[in-house]
């Protein structure tokens, strides 16, 4: 197999003799230090993006960046305007048209923004009526995937603690919610922790993001810590490929379905800003490691070929025995180039702190079931059955976050010109 292996199979050169001839418009690897050396320039924006991006936590909060009045509607029709002042055990007041108290709120940044949700620090107000019963929770600001968030509202989890007390918060539990297990714990436990607070039973103390890495955060982990070293071994031992179906099968399950762990660009955009605090579970943290230095020192793809859940249902549809679609060179050389433009837009936005969400540029929250939208869905199976006829279209033309892989494992593209436009197989 010669040149079509970099644009119609993820597989991988021996590493030895790496001389690819790529198409009009394309690149080509000449020889290992050459590849290395091109690796350089990619690290480099990698670590500028990361120090432009990144953020510090809230030590005050900044009532001019949000219409508090506006989002309390949600819960407290008539509120028109807000006391600004954020206290550590008192309540500040919602006011309506008039001026009259229309009901009561307490902040929780910056008193709990050292719990890390999924994406990060999570803004909530806890609203009361004057008997200071709870009457709703609002999600004030936060990074989690907005897909999640809105199934957690649609299931009525934000109105778990309605009715109680700040002194019943405190000691208040509530169950995870699977689909959302990190943003729902920490909800939870900032509620609590700011209960708490509220009370004076909890001291409160400057808040510094801390990281607590647990080994086993659910029994189901085992199996991710099996899939992340047999992909390993996959790597350096051939023989270990003949069950690569059934590695991404489990992956599928277990980091798909069962955890939600995917790497995404949003996934690294909350990385840039919450560092590795953000990283909250020992499987997360090897994922993430093995998944860029496999590819940025031995040149093979980690996480794309063996564990990403996405890219692993397009290959086992892809086995469905039907003609297959190869497209033209052009049409290829379109592709990659639409990839590396997506991507590149992409880091230019993280970079420049514009707001937007992230996780509707990759469709992998579609294993989410309880919480992914239509637009994912629909996306998704559009993108599966196109699977079916074409080798993994979304991971070799499309996917930004693939686009980040290839950049680690080939270095920046160097322009070349090339008569030869044919593919061979």
């Amino acid at each position: 197999m010669n040149s079509c292996v970099y644009f119609l199979k993820l597989d991988e050169s021996d590493g030895k003799n790496d001389k690819r001839i790529i198409f009009k418009g394309e690149y080509m690897t000449k020889s290992t230090r050459l590849r290395y050396l091109l690796k350089l320039p990619v690290i480099a924006v990698f670590i500028l993006v990361f120090m432009l991006s990144k953020g510090e936590i809230k030590e005050d909060f900044d009532f001019d960046k949000y219409d508090l009045a506006g989002k309390f509607k949600r819960i407290i029709p008539e509120a028109a305007s807000v006391e600004k002042a954020n206290y550590l055990n008192f309540w500040s007041k919602v006011y309506d048209e008039n001026g009259n108290e229309a009901g009561r709120y307490v902040l929780s940044s910056p008193f709990c923004d050292d719990i890390i949700g999924y994406g990060g620090c999570i803004s909530i107000a806890v609203l009361a009526d004057e008997d200071e019963k709870i009457t709703g929770v609002l999600i004030i600001d936060h990074r989690e995937t907005p897909a999640w968030v809105s199934g957690l509202e649609s299931i009525g989890f934000f109105n778990s603690w309605n009715g109680k007390t700040l002194a019943e918060l405190e000691e208040m539990k509530t169950d995870a919610v699977s689909g959302a297990t990190y943003t729902s714990e920490a909800v939870g436990k900032i509620i609590r922790k700011r209960a708490g607070i509220f009370t004076g039973k909890t001291e409160y103390v400057k808040s510094v993001t801390k990281t607590e890495i647990s080994l086993l955060k659910s029994p189901y982990e085992a199996v991710l810590y099996f899939i992340l070293f047999t992909s390993l071994l996959g790597i350096f031992i051939k023989k270990i490929n003949r069950f690569r179906i059934f590695i991404q099968t489990l992956s599928i399950i277990f980091f798909g379905i069962i955890s939600g762990k995917f790497i995404s660009i949003y996934f690294l955009e909350s990385l840039s800003l919450n560092g590795i605090s953000f990283l909250t579970s020992l499987t997360t943290i090897i994922l993430l490691v093995l998944s860029v230095l496999v590819p940025l020192f031995f040149n093979k793809h980690y996480y794309c070929y063996y564990i990403c859940p996405f890219g692993g249902v397009q290959t086992i549809l892809g086995k469905i025995p039907v003609r297959k679609v190869i497209p033209s060179a052009d049409i290829i050389i379109f592709l990659r180039r639409l990839r590396l433009l997506i991507f590149i837009s992409l880091i230019i936005t993280v970079s420049a702190s514009v707001k937007m969400d992230l996780t509707m540029i990759e469709p992998f929250s579609v294993f989410i079931f309880s919480s992914a939208s239509i637009i994912t869905v629909t996306g998704s199976i559009i993108i599966f059955i196109a699977s079916v006829f074409m080798k993994n279209p979304w991971c070799v033309y499309l996917c930004p976050t693939g686009q980040f892989f290839d950049l680690l494992k080939d270095g920046i593209p160097v322009m070349l010109k090339s008569k030869n436009r044919r593919f061979n197989d």
